[in-house]
């Protein structure tokens, strides 16, 4: 392949990446996609004898997931490492969504990637979800004395009380809190969805505290409607800043597990399930589009399997 029928194949990568944006794919899944874009369009044009992307055949899509199972990361002074079947995984996914935008846009005839089978990734329960005991110490040894604690008590409340993203919560305004309802909107989430969750009394009553005492201290820009705002700017807050808050949280209640805002969502998730909640219901409050999303959090029950078969088995129980 040429370097102009490389430059083509790139000018179509970006396209591809263009319309991601117009169907409101988030910005991580656009990055994500155009890079796995870009990586299987360099193997193309290296390794087939091709000069279009219409002349790629389902064989040509075989051998990629083959180089991809077979591929070896290697970095100096430390042994090479395959790629996980969930990387192999994403990187097959965005392929497999270039061809049939490609497909959809009349640049070829036909998808030679719709019979393409990616491998099974495995499911397992997300790293770190807190116990009801580390959840509790972790919001209540969050003071409310001063302003900026109270605004932080009230992120924390919120993020374990609705399991929202971290870019959910940033997005928030003071319009989306209805006390009366008890409840919070949700807007531009993943894929730029609308929904709205249930807020505990806990964190209701948080952020009624933070909006009457302390949110009006930091919030000196004219026009501010951001719901949490920075204390030293006065405007939103940024991700760092969310980071910040839920460490530093950690920290005083002296948690040893790596806590991050993602925590507290795949713990929120996790309660539910726990506490017997339908899976399509803990869907809907996560703003998952697919079941399978939220599927990941029935494997809690395998541990909590796993621990009545060591105390009440024959063969496990200790002698």
């Amino acid at each position: 392949m040429n370097e102009a029928q490389r430059q083509r194949l790139i000018l179509l990568a970006e396209r591809f990446s263009e319309w991601l944006a117009a169907i409101n794919y988030s910005p991580k899944t656009r990055v994500n996609y155009r890079r796995d874009v870009r990586i299987f369009l360099e193997w193309l044009a290296d390794n087939i004898t091709v000069s279009t992307i219409a002349e790629v055949t389902p064989a040509h899509l075989q051998q990629y997931q083959m180089w991809l199972y077979n591929y070896e990361r290697r970095e100096e002074g430390r042994e090479s490492k395959r790629l996980s079947v969930g990387t192999q995984a994403c990187r097959l996914a965005a392929v497999s969504k270039f061809f049939t935008w490609l497909a959809s846009h009349q640049q070829i005839a036909y998808n030679p990637a719709s019979a393409l089978q990616p491998p099974k990734r495995p499911q397992s329960l997300p790293a770190g979800v807190l116990t009801r005991s580390e959840a509790r110490r972790l919001l209540e040894c969050t003071p409310t004395d001063k302003p900026r604690d109270q605004r932080d008590r009230a992120i924390l409340e919120v993020l374990y009380s609705t399991g929202i993203r971290r870019a959910e919560l940033l997005k928030l305004t003071i319009y989306d809190v209805d006390f009366d309802a008890g409840t919070l909107r949700v807007e531009h989430g993943k894929g730029d969805a609308t929904r709205v969750v249930p807020l505990t009394d806990s964190a209701r009553a948080a952020l009624r505290l933070y909006l009457e005492e302390a949110r009006g201290v930091f919030a000196r820009e004219v026009g501010q409607t951001r719901l949490f705002v920075s204390t030293r700017s006065g405007g939103p807050l940024d991700d760092a800043d969310i980071v910040r808050i839920v460490q530093k949280a950690a920290k005083r209640a002296k948690i040893k597990k790596h806590v991050t805002p993602h925590t507290l969502r795949h713990t929120c998730a996790t309660h539910l399930l726990k506490g017997k909640a339908d899976i399509r219901q803990i869907q809907k409050l996560l703003g998952h589009r697919r079941l399978s999303s939220t599927e990941v959090y029935t494997h809690v029950e395998i541990s909590d399997l796993r621990e009545v078969v060591q105390r009440c088995h024959p063969r496990e129980k200790k002698r």
